[in-house]
């Protein structure tokens, strides 16, 4: 990976060990994970992509294993990597209570410790967040080197132009360029051209889709992260109004996916 120095780094790992032994669920999915008038239970959701029983899948960036659970139960051969030692600890101790028994590996995203084409499958969901875009562009080329020639990769990154996400990248820009606070892992967003020209280079197709059309939850900062703005009454009613703008953005409106918060992409090798 590259950094800027040792103590960054340090820091970088730090932050997920600790959230992996404080609230594993809350550090890898923020308000999704208590907001489950508009989400549902994410805990035990299905994985965001289609699952090929035997398939050889990758989930980079596992974190406490809670999409390679139910990637495991449609009977995929997964394995999880990621960074946090710590991380690896709660999503081995995860699997194995649900019968499974996990093959986890602690590694770095822009080098993969395994062979060119040895997946059918790897996914990465809102990973590449997290690291700067140099480093989001070694990912990807690391990912297209070990997935086997018409493997599928799916990748969930955040949105440029979603409202909340203006609204975090305004905040993070005050706290980080104003008051010179330190955040290791400090959010980046991606336009859907840019990631079609990172695609371009590698992938033999590229499709992009959009989702969660919603309001800010709350003014997103580490000390205000719990604090939810929006009343509980409105949660259902909004998730039907996001899933409605969803349908038009993936279908006939197309203009509509600037505004999603998270991007889905699937690229083909």
């Amino acid at each position: 990976m590259i950094v800027k120095d040792s103590d960054f780094y340090r820091a970088y790992v730090g932050v997920w060990d600790e959230g992996a032994l404080k609230d594993a669920p809350f550090i890898t999915l923020g308000v999704e994970a208590i907001l489950t008038d508009y989400y549902g239970d994410l805990l035990d959701a299905p994985p965001p992509f289609p699952v090929t029983k035997g398939a050889l899948t990758l989930d980079l960036g596992c974190g406490w294993g809670r999409v390679l659970k139910p990637v495991l139960d449609r009977g995929a051969r997964g394995i999880g990597l990621d960074i946090s030692r710590a991380m690896l600890a709660q999503s081995k101790k995860h699997l194995e209570k649900n019968s499974h028994r996990p093959v986890l590996l602690r590694g770095d995203g822009t080098m993969l410790p395994f062979k060119d084409n040895s997946f059918d499958t790897v996914y990465s969901l809102l990973v590449l967040q997290h690291l700067s875009k140099a480093n989001g562009k070694l990912v990807l080329k690391e990912v297209h080197r070990v997935l086997k020639p018409g493997g599928v990769a799916y990748i969930r990154v955040p949105s440029r132009f979603a409202p909340e996400n203006l609204l975090f990248a305004f905040l993070q820009f005050v706290s980080i360029r104003l008051f010179r606070y330190r955040d290791p892992i400090r959010m980046r967003f991606y336009r859907l051209g840019e990631i079609r020209k990172l695609c371009r280079g590698l992938f033999s197709g590229c499709e992009i889709t959009a989702h969660e059309f919603r309001p800010p939850w709350n003014i997103h900062t580490k000390w205000t992260w719990h604090y939810i703005l929006v009343p509980r009454r409105l949660h259902a009613p909004l998730r039907r109004l996001s899933d409605r703008i969803e349908a038009k953005a993936n279908g006939r409106i197309p203009f509509l996916k600037h505004f999603g918060v998270t991007l889905m992409v699937k690229a083909v090798k």
